[in-house]
């Protein structure tokens, strides 16, 4: 209803509002902030993060099952049941004997090559990678690897060895007065020394 002037009672329109300008309702995007990654990236860098997490718990976990499910043998034990035990990965322990270990190469890698004997029954081994430190002939040791049949590569015999056409191809070693051998190992101990020969030829 018009007022005592003659105009209609209504609030004046706020500038820039008439009928010839048009509204813009369109949300305005939030300004990235400086220095903050978008979140595609912080979303694939988080799934990297769980997804390294789970690989390595994974990693631990098949590991460790699988140490335990390895064979723990001396080395008498290992030549005895060497054909049982063809292809199969296991431990072996055993002392090597003097004037036994010679240097060599497998696959481009070095390796050394010695012979070891427990309970007087001996084995040829060739273990691949750098010995351990306290490596040396007359100190138990326990081997991880498998029987394989033949010569060894770039080696045409062991010095003192067995070479019986049969060699233990180690890739992980332990030495006894390494802690991790002591920590391992403790009940096994007692019979590396006792059994473990040292003679050398």
């Amino acid at each position: 209803m018009p007022d005592s002037r003659g105009d209609p009672a209504s609030p004046p329109l706020p500038a820039g509002t008439g009928d010839g300008d048009g509204l813009d309702l369109t949300p305005r995007r939030p300004e990235a902030r400086p220095g903050r990654r978008p979140p595609v990236a912080r979303r694939i860098i988080s799934l990297l993060v769980v997804a390294g997490a789970v690989g390595g718990i994974t990693f631990a976990l098949v590991r460790l099952v699988t140490d335990a499910s390895l064979f723990f043998l001396n080395t008498d034990e290992a030549v005895e049941r060497r054909d049982e035990l063809s292809g199969q990965r296991f431990r072996m322990q055993g002392t090597p004997l003097a004037h036994s270990v010679a240097g060599t190469r497998v696959d481009f890698e070095q390796a050394v090559a010695f012979t070891v004997a427990f309970d007087g029954v001996a084995a040829d081994v060739v273990h691949v990678g750098s010995p351990p430190d306290l490596f040396t002939p007359g100190v138990p040791v326990v081997l991880e690897g498998r029987w394989v049949e033949g010569r060894p590569p770039d080696l045409d015999g062991f010095a003192c060895g067995v070479n019986d056409g049969y060699y233990f191809a180690s890739d992980h070693m332990l030495v006894k007065h390494d802690n991790e051998y002591r920590d391992t190992y403790p009940d096994r101990l007692e019979a590396a020394g006792a059994g473990g020969e040292s003679a050398g030829c």
